[in-house]
């Protein structure tokens, strides 16, 4: 289930990486076109994802065994730029505190770094919570905003069976504009709620994604709170 959900996170951030690099590899095309490249090539990525998700857990196996200390300071992940050290992760756009007894970082490719939950003792539950960021730089983004960004967000959301766009709305997050995106869905039979925040400074865009099962996420809801509390755009 813990994986399951790590994945799904990470799968919403996948499709905007792989839609806006083909789109600043065309440096002849205009926003506009940028833009509809951008969404064209991102459905197909999510959805062709999401159908396998269900049956590929076990070769996921390799990121639960990445744990890092919070001693650690190398980069973890293909897209990680920053550190973490003292339980305080730290890039280039952003920092954010984060408990290292009570969540584990883990590898993820695509996004800068993941969290799962660690301090679940009996409850299993638990361990289906997890947080990760990603963030992508102006020169990538080629004239992608945060709103388009959103937009992808909701499209491909609800174009996934078994999932829904329950809340959306234009919020402040550490200061700045924000696009709110939560999502309820089904893995087995578990129900999940999943939460992206989506933000941009100086054109960078920042997204964070935080969520678990419907039952582990009420009792966590105070531990998500804690680290968006403490999340910093620099």
């Amino acid at each position: 289930m813990k994986k399951l959900l790590a994945s799904l996170m990470a799968l919403s951030m996948v499709f905007a990486v792989t839609g806006c690099s083909e789109s600043s590899d065309s440096s002849s095309e205009s926003k506009a076109e940028a833009k509809t490249t951008t969404t064209t090539t991102a459905a197909p990525a999510v959805e062709s994802k999401a159908d396998t998700t269900t049956t590929t857990a076990a070769p996921e196996e390799s990121a639960a065994d990445t744990t890092t200390s919070a001693d650690d300071t190398t980069s973890t992940g293909d897209e990680a730029k920053g550190t973490y050290e003292n339980d305080v992760y730290t890039s280039d756009l952003y920092s954010f505190k984060i408990d290292s007894k009570k969540w584990a970082m883990q590898e993820s490719a695509g996004v800068d770094v993941m969290f799962t939950y660690a301090d679940a003792g009996d409850d299993a539950e638990l361990e289906s919570a997890s947080i990760n960021v990603i963030s992508m730089s102006n020169d990538l983004l080629n004239g992608l905003t945060a709103s388009d960004y959103a937009d992808q967000i909701k499209q491909t959301y609800n174009s996934m069976d078994g999932y829904t766009v329950t809340n959306d709305k234009e919020d402040k997050f550490a200061g700045k504009d924000a696009y709110i995106v939560d999502v309820t869905g089904e893995i087995g039979s578990q129900k999940v709620l999943l939460n992206q925040i989506i933000t941009s400074d100086n054109g960078n865009l920042v997204v964070i994604t935080y969520g678990a099962s419907e039952k582990a996420y009420s009792k966590l809801s105070d531990e998500f709170k804690t680290v968006l509390d403490n999340f910093k755009l620099k």
